[in-house]
């Protein structure tokens, strides 16, 4: 039995959000979820309320994928799972990216449903699904793959020592270390930014992940 004590921490305020990914993903894989959103999840896809459609437009999110002009509307999915929020983004054809609002995880209940529909799209997919500080696909908090039987969700303590490890393996946080790293998350999101102003945004492939 999990322990609440042992997950919050997870999901202190902090300011940023809290990440989703699928990694190493394909259009196949997108289309899959896609289905999946659409025929098990109340949903809205587009941006402004008075254009709003209750099914995700794939073929629409292929033109997406294919703009390289940066003239077609950007277009999301807001997905409510009882109540949680879950934002779904068409970014890269190679990584599929969700977000929360972390101030909606208050306890177990709430942490449940989040896992259970990072369960399910794992499941569908057959592939690792996992949830991350905001805009940190390198460093997995919880990790679920339905296929090979994985769920596990860092403690404190797991993640700080996970952080001393990947000192030398993950160049973000080379120089960063930390006793209670959420509180470093903003830190890094502000450092990558000012990195990446200059870049394409890119995927982080599942290799390169700490654990």
């Amino acid at each position: 039995m999990r322990n609440w004590k042992d997950i919050e921490w997870i999901f202190e305020k902090d300011g940023a959000l809290r990440d989703i990914y699928i990694q190493n993903a394909t259009i196949s894989d997108w289309k899959k979820v896609v289905d999946l959103l659409n025929s098990h999840y109340k949903l809205t896809f587009g941006v402004y309320e008075d254009n709003l459609t209750d099914k995700i437009d794939f073929g629409y999110v292929k033109k997406m994928f294919a703009d390289e002009t940066g003239e077609l509307e950007t277009k999301s999915a807001t997905i409510d799972l009882d109540g949680i929020i879950v934002k779904c983004y068409f970014f890269l054809i190679d990584q599929i990216e969700f977000d929360i609002n972390p101030s909606e995880i208050q306890s177990e209940l709430e942490l449940k449903k989040v896992t259970d529909f990072m369960k399910t799209v794992s499941a569908e997919l057959g592939k690792q699904i996992t949830l991350c500080g905001e805009n940190q696909p390198e460093f997995p908090l919880i990790k679920i793959d339905s296929k090979n039987g994985i769920e596990k969700i860092l403690t404190e303590k797991d993640a700080k020592s996970l952080w001393e490890k990947s000192d030398q393996k993950v160049n973000v946080f080379t120089k960063l270390k930390s006793t209670i790293i959420m509180k470093y998350f903003p830190k890094l999101l502000e450092k990558k930014i000012l990195e990446s102003a200059n870049k394409e945004y890119e995927s982080t492939p599942k290799e390169k992940n700490v654990w």
